[in-house]
């Protein structure tokens, strides 16, 4: 009975002391989850502007993948043609590789991290799109949010992505999940108060009220994280008719100034954006002004910013380039023909995941 009474006492003991050790030594602290960030995670990991210079970059090296392209796809309707493959013709691999080091010698060259994102890890391999690193992951105020794709051949993206994040001490801070889907192209930070948030148009299936509904819940997604962490931020978000809306932030080059003009895109959007952040439209030559495969005009590719007034652009359009400089611009040209279009599907903004910038220059 001695030897039970005694370890009740010892276990009342060491019970008061963690406790007094709990409340004298280690008392509960209140802190800020994006203050810790460089003790905890390394850095601010923030890129919740457009323009601010451009530190870290995630790219896709082009892999295995594309040795599946001419073999039936592994998702309905299971065809074997270059456009159930979502390609333009047939995809040559060591050229590809090619001109992915090239872009990645170029931001180097530029001062830019670059991260490369884990490989397709599928048997069969078939993320042929995952070159395109700017739609499944992007930017809240701080961290990063994994976007849900919207259809089979790019389905499976968030996986490696996730994991490449995670290696990198790069945070996490939210998944689109349930039916939610939402795709990073159309999305976009005008200033670090200021995002639109638009469902992805290159599908008629979105007249579907179902999946222009999940559309609708991923973009609600989306915009409450980035309310959790900055009450703040105006989001406006638009139920998705294209390119009018969804990628003005594309063709940034400067704080509040697009290359185009308002008139190429929806005029509430350029009222807003006129009004409440006395944006500036650049007006192109009429001779480098196109009309996108939705009818929509847009004026010349400005690539990814590096910085205010200075833009990595592909070398294609040399009377664009030298346009650009003739109205201050400085640019950075990169021979990436194989990964963008017209050869392929995508642009060089979409094939760039914007993981840290500085913050925008409120003046100049």
């Amino acid at each position: 009975m001695a030897d039970i009474e005694k370890k009740s006492a010892d276990y009342k003991s060491a019970g008061d002391d963690l406790h007094d050790t709990y409340h004298r030594l280690h008392p509960q602290v209140l802190t800020q989850f994006e203050d810790e960030m460089p003790k905890i995670w390394g850095r601010k990991w923030k890129a919740n502007t457009t323009i601010g210079k451009l530190n870290t970059v995630l790219l896709h090296r082009p892999g295995k993948e594309f040795l599946s392209v001419g073999n039936p796809t592994p998702w309905p309707p299971y065809e074997d043609s270059w456009r159930a493959w979502r390609m333009m013709e047939k995809p040559n691999l060591d050229e590809l590789v090619e001109h992915h080091e090239t872009l990645v010698d170029a931001f180097k060259g530029e001062g830019v991290e670059v991260i490369i994102r884990k490989p397709d890890p599928y048997d069969p391999p078939y993320t042929v799109k995952s070159i395109y690193c700017d739609d499944v992951a992007h930017p809240a105020v701080y961290g990063h949010i994994i976007m849900r794709m919207y259809d089979s051949i790019r389905k499976g993206e968030e996986l490696p992505t996730y994991q490449t994040l995670a290696e990198h001490g790069i945070p996490v801070v939210g998944m689109v999940f349930g039916d939610g889907m939402v795709e990073g192209g159309p999305c976009g930070w005008l200033d670090e108060k200021h995002a639109i948030i638009e469902v992805h148009f290159p599908r008629g299936n979105t007249r579907e009220p179902g999946v222009m509904r999940a559309n609708e819940w991923g973009q609600n997604q989306y915009a409450n994280i980035i309310k959790a962490q900055d009450p703040e931020v105006d989001i406006r978000m638009g139920p998705g008719y294209g390119t009018r809306k969804g990628t003005i932030h594309y063709s940034m080059v400067d704080r509040h100034t697009t290359v185009g003009e308002a008139s190429y895109y929806d005029h509430y959007l350029t009222d807003w954006m006129e009004t409440e952040m006395d944006w500036n439209f650049i007006k192109p030559p009429d001779d480098l002004v196109s009309i996108d495969t939705r009818g929509f005009a847009k004026g010349p590719d400005c690539g990814v910013v590096l910085e205010p007034m200075k833009i990595i652009t592909s070398d294609q359009y040399p009377k664009a380039t030298k346009w650009f400089e003739s109205v201050g611009i400085e640019v950075v040209e990169v021979h990436i023909d194989s990964l963008i279009r017209p050869r392929n599907s995508g642009s060089i903004h979409c094939l760039v995941g914007t993981l840290d910038r500085d913050p925008e220059p409120m003046s100049y």
